[in-house]
C-alpha cells in the first residue's frame, strides 16, 4: 500500500527520488522534473555514478542546466555484478535515511534495476519510464534490467504502443500507461540549442560524414574482438568519414585494434562530447551508425538515415516503419543496411508521443497518489 493523499489535496508533501546514472537518463531529467514541479511534487536527484567519466556525466549536467545531484553514490568503473551490488547497497542506505514517497527510474541500465530493487524491498513504490521494451535476448544485461524493473514497478510508462502491448501480454496491464517517449520531449527542447563547434573544428561540411556511437558489451568487450573487427572492416569499406565519440568502455578494444590491425583511416575518434555538441554532430551528419537505444530515435526525429548495430533490436518499430536498418555487426550485413538506409521523413515524432510524455507521466503519478489505484489506460496517449 502506497502513501495516500486525499483526493484534491495538496501534493507538495510528496517527494520523488529520480535516479540516474547514464547519458540518456541525464538528458531526460529536465523535462520530467519540470512537469513534476508544475504539479507541485518534490523532486530529488540521485546520481549512482555509473557513468563516472567527467565528459560522460558532469558535462551533461552543465549542458542541460541541471543542479548538482542531491546525492552521488559514486559507484562506477566496476564489473556488472560488483557495480550493481554496490549500487543496491548504497541506494538502500540512502533510501532508509531519506524515505522518499517513490523512486522514479528510466531505461535499462544497471542503475535502473539497482534502484528499483533497493526501493521495492523497502516497500517504496517504483515508477519506470521507458517500460515494456523487449529484444528477447537474455544474454544482454539491458534486457535483464528492463524485465526485472517492469516486474517490480507500480507504474510502467510505455513509450510506444508495442511496449504497451508487451506489458499487457506479461500481465502488467494494471501498471501500464502509454505515456510517450521522454527522450523526444528532451530532443524538441534542446535541438534548437545544438552546437556546431565540434563539426566546424573538424572541418566537416554538412552531409559529408557519418556519426557513430558504440558502447554495448556485445560490440566492445575484448572478448568480442572479432565482432568489433567486423564493424571496423565495414567502416573502412564505407569510405566516407565516420566521427566516433568514444565511450570509456570501448577504449581497451580500440587500443587493441589500433595495435594489431590499425584503425580505418576514415575514422575520426573523439573524446565523449556533451549533449548539445552531439546534437550538432547529428544535425550535420548524413547517416548514423549506432548501438545506442536513444540515438536511433534522435536520428529519426532529425530526419537522418540510421543503421543500428545490434544482434537484435529493442525498437522493432524503427525497422517495421522503415525508419532504420539493422546491421547485425558483421561487415556484410552492415554494408547491406547502409545501402538500404533512407531518410525517414517527419512521421516518427507523433508515433513517439509528440513531445507530451513528461506531462502524461506527471499526470499519471498525481492520479496514482490521489486514488491509491493505478490510473486507467484510457485517456492517455493512444
Amino acid at each position: 500500500m502506497h502513501c495516500i493523499r486525499a483526493l484534491g489535496g495538496p501534493m507538495s508533501e510528496i517527494r520523488i527520488a529520480r535516479v540516474v546514472g547514464a547519458r540518456p537518463q541525464f538528458m531526460q531529467v529536465p523535462q520530467v522534473a519540470a512537469a513534476l514541479k508544475d504539479a507541485g511534487i518534490g523532486h530529488l536527484l540521485v546520481h549512482t555514478g555509473q557513468h563516472y567519466d567527467s565528459a560522460m556525466s558532469d558535462a551533461f549536467f552543465q549542458d542541460l542546466g541541471l543542479p548538482d545531484p542531491d546525492v552521488n553514490l559514486g559507484v562506477g568503473g566496476l564489473t556488472q555484478g560488483a557495480g550493481t551490488g554496490r549500487m543496491i547497497e548504497k541506494m538502500e542506505g540512502w533510501l532508509m535515511e531519506s524515505r522518499p514517497d517513490a523512486v522514479l527510474v528510466d531505461g535499462d541500465t544497471n542503475s535502473t534495476m539497482a534502484a528499483a530493487l533497493a526501493a521495492v524491498k523497502l516497500h517504496i513504490p517504483v515508477f519506470h519510464i521507458e517500460a515494456g521494451l523487449r529484444d528477447w535476448d537474455r544474454r544482454r544485461p539491458e534486457e535483464i534490467n528492463r524485465v526485472v524493473t517492469d516486474a517490480v514497478a507500480s507504474l510502467n510508462f510505455a513509450p510506444i504502443p508495442r511496449a504497451m502491448r508487451n506489458l499487457q501480454a506479461e500481465g502488467r496491464a494494471e501498471t501500464a500507461i502509454l505515456a510517450g517517449d521522454v527522450l523526444l520531449d528532451c530532443f524538441l527542447a534542446y535541438h534548437p540549442r545544438r552546437r556546431t563547434q565540434v563539426r566546424e573544428q573538424l572541418g566537416l561540411a554538412v552531409g559529408t560524414y557519418a556519426l557513430m556511437t558504440l558502447h554495448r558489451p556485445e560490440n566492445t568487450d575484448l572478448a568480442e574482438f572479432e565482432r568489433f573487427s567486423e564493424i571496423m572492416a565495414a567502416l573502412k569499406a564505407i569510405g566516407t568519414k565516420v566521427v566516433w565519440p568514444v565511450h570509456p568502455r570501448a577504449r581497451p578494444v580500440v587500443e587493441q585494434y589500433r595495435r594489431t590491425e590499425g584503425l580505418p583511416e576514415n575514422l575520426i575518434l573523439l573524446d565523449p562530447v556533451a549533449y548539445l555538441d552531439m546534437l550538432g554532430l547529428l544535425d550535420g551528419c548524413d547517416m548514423v551508425l549506432t548501438d545506442s537505444g536513444g540515438l536511433p530515435r534522435e536520428a529519426v526525429w532529425n530526419n537522418k538515415k540510421c543503421v543500428m548495430l545490434f544482434r537484435m533490436d529493442t525498437w522493432h518499430d524503427m525497422l517495421e516503419y522503415g525508419w532504420a536498418q539493422i546491421g547485425k555487426t558483421d561487415r556484410h550485413s552492415i554494408l547491406d543496411a547502409v545501402g538500404k538506409a533512407i531518410i525517414p521523413g517527419p512521421a516518427g515524432r507523433e508515433y513517439f508521443g509528440g513531445g507530451r510524455a513528461s506531462a502524461n507521466i506527471a499526470d499519471a503519478i498525481i492520479r496514482w497518489f490521489r486514488s491509491d489505484m493505478p490510473p486507467p489506460v484510457t485517456g492517455m496517449l493512444q
